[in-house]
């Protein structure tokens, strides 16, 4: 097989690819992400690289136009090397792979709502014990591990615990160096020790909650011997190279090297995670013995390199939807060498263990009162129930409210465009953090939405119906500019496209928000609280949110914003056994309701597609 080299400029970054490989291809092998949301198909138009030198072939896509191309601007994904390239990354084009956290995430303890400061006894995945063990003689000759059992049974009742042989072949040389003073790491949900350690290390204990997002990945790392939060981290999904949604990443990992690709990915994007956030909290990687992870179900086969082919075709099976604990190692995550991983299971193909998670954290699981939990990321998750029953199902909103799929969206960082409003013909934005907008995050679209709609320079299909300065026709759609860009700022737009979008996500929502009432007999007025999870619920204007039919037209109080239940479901999952049964529970009483099965979801669907829906009494407690 025949090589060439791509090097990418700026940063000169250079590469080994077979001959004929796509650019996008050899970018990510760069370590360099371009946006790419239909998965390298050529149909978003977003991956574009200048070509400085050497031959191509390049695909026609539609997506390029005749200037574009006249200054050598192809797509990646559709442009193969003949020779040796020299490639120039648009700033455009870019994907960051580091993201700063968002406000929810800055000291992840402060920022948790009340609701979810739920106290579980700590009893963490791996737990360590100082042993002084007494010496042995003639007249008490147990064996070395008997000898550790006897110890450990005075602090937890253990019985002789399990070890693998790497552990055992080291075990007798440790005691005796160590004078018989030893730290005993147990896995204690399997009765397990994963090592042991010379002296008393029994206070430096490290663990690693992970919520592993399609868009976006984050991490905390906790104190094991108290649960205190130490720090959290979060970075773009790398995978999002391949798509900005499961489906597309499922048909892309069906490829040859396509599930090796995307299970690489988002180990090392995890391993980079907990590299940064341990050295700058200065602890060593040693030293962090397990990790609890929460993602959708297709996330977790990716994690784990389980094929999730058949979680896109009928009838939608996972290969399982609990997964065994193992080392962490074995799939590549970097923390003790027999650290474990343990991870949150979920009920369905499309409602996974971030789900599972997040009634943990609520605690819809033991409440009396019905309430609802409403997950808005790249899918939308819907629960509903109390102690007694528990409903669930998914949307497939797309990756909207989440920053992606639209032409100017971020996340809700610093620069976001948050708040939007119109007086007096005059347009204020406003962003987070007051920094210059960067782009507009979901609950700004919600915002920007409303504001066009009473402003009437949209209909209620979301089509701009009127001329207006701030209005330009572009090649292929209409847009909207919300902020005019100078020489260091670029323009921020929401195009026509963008609309249909997002109304489609709120309708999706929406739509499976009323299916799952009335499939439970469950009105409007029964519910006590709808939880709002997610980063975009964080800055969500609740009546503006109402007024274009994303949520029901019900006291505004009902509503309480709950950030991210999967990374506070991980972590109570991480620092307690009671926890991690408590999820096997809510999975085994969860009922999920598949709304493609459902003749009358499309039908919710369609209605709600309009601003604010086609029956605003399906919207209200009024009839």
């Amino acid at each position: 097989m025949k090589y060439i080299v791509i090097t990418f400029h700026p940063d000169k970054k250079r590469v080994a690819v077979p001959l004929g490989s796509d650019i996008l291809t050899a970018s990510v092998k760069a370590n360099i992400f371009l946006a790419s949301s239909c998965g390298g198909k050529g149909m978003c138009g977003r991956c574009k690289v200048k070509i400085l030198s050497g031959e191509i072939d390049s695909e026609p896509t539609g997506k390029i136009s005749e200037e574009e191309k006249k200054n050598n601007i192809f797509l990646a994904c559709r442009t193969f090397a003949k020779s040796n390239l020299e490639v120039e990354i648009l700033p455009e084009t870019i994907m960051p792979t580091r993201v700063a956290p968002s406000i929810f995430e800055k000291g992840m303890e402060i920022h948790i709502p009340e609701i979810l400061k739920r106290v579980f006894p700590i009893h963490p995945l791996t737990k360590k014990y100082f042993l002084r063990l007494p010496k042995p003689s003639l007249s008490d000759s147990i064996s070395d591990i008997e000898r550790i059992s006897r110890g450990l049974k005075k602090y937890n009742g253990s019985i002789c615990p399990d070890m693998d042989m790497p552990t055992l072949r080291k075990i007798s040389r440790i005691l005796r160096e160590s004078n018989w003073e030893i730290t005993v790491i147990l896995d204690e949900d399997n009765n397990k020790i994963l090592f042991v350690e010379q002296g008393d290390t029994s206070k430096i204990n490290y663990g690693i909650a992970v919520d592993v997002g399609t868009t976006t990945i984050v991490v905390s790392i906790i104190n094991l011997n108290n649960g205190e939060t130490i720090g959290t981290e979060s970075s773009f999904n790398s995978q999002s190279v391949y798509g900005d949604d499961v489906i597309t990443r499922i048909i892309y990992a069906e490829k040859k090297q396509g599930l090796e690709t995307l299970h690489h990915l988002v180990v090392s994007t995890i391993n980079e995670l907990i590299q940064n956030i341990s050295k700058n909290h200065s602890i060593t990687l040693n030293n962090i013995t397990g990790i609890v992870a929460a993602g959708n179900m297709t996330m977790m086969h990716l994690l784990l390199k389980i094929d999730p082919s058949f979680l896109r075709r009928e009838p939608y099976i996972p290969s399982s939807n609990t997964f065994p604990s193992m080392f962490a190692a074995e799939i590549g995550i970097k923390i003790n060498p027999s650290g474990i991983l343990w991870l949150v299971g979920g009920t369905a193909s499309y409602v996974g263990g971030d789900i599972t998670a997040g009634v943990l954290a609520t605690g819809i699981y033991k409440e009396e009162n019905t309430n609802m939990l409403i997950d808005i990321g790249t899918n939308g998750e819907i629960v509903l129930g109390n102690k007694n029953w528990l409903l669930c199902a998914s949307a497939s909103a797309g990756p909207a409210f989440e920053g992606t799929g639209v032409k100017n969206g971020t996340r809700a960082i610093e620069g976001a465009i948050q708040s939007f409003k119109i007086e007096d013909g005059q347009l204020k934005v406003a962003t987070i953090g007051e920094k210059t907008p960067i782009g507009i995050c979901g609950s700004g679209y919600i915002e920007i939405i409303s504001e066009l709609f009473k402003n009437k320079i949209i209909d209620r299909t979301g089509k701009f119906v009127v001329e207006n300065e701030r209005i330009r026709n572009c090649p292929d759609v209409k847009e909207f500019i919300l902020y005019k860009g100078n020489g260091n700022t670029k323009d921020i737009v929401i195009t026509q496209i963008d609309i249909e979008n997002l109304l489609r996500a709120k309708a999706a929502i929406f739509a499976a928000i009323y299916m799952l009432l009335e499939k439970s007999g469950i009105l409007w007025e029964n519910i006590d609280k709808i939880y709002i999870a997610g980063g975009f619920g964080n800055f969500l204007n609740i009546k503006l949110a109402i007024s274009i039919g994303l949520l029901p037209d019900i006291p505004e109080e009902k509503f309480i914003f709950v950030g991210n239940t999967s990374l506070v479901g991980a972590k109570y999952a991480l620092i307690s056994k009671e926890a991690r049964k408590i999820t096997y529970d809510i999975i085994k009483n969860m009922t999920y309701i598949d709304l493609s099965t459902e003749k009358s979801y499309m039908e919710e669907y369609l209605g709600a597609l309009f601003i604010p829906h086609t029956n605003l009494e399906k919207l209200s407690l009024k009839k």
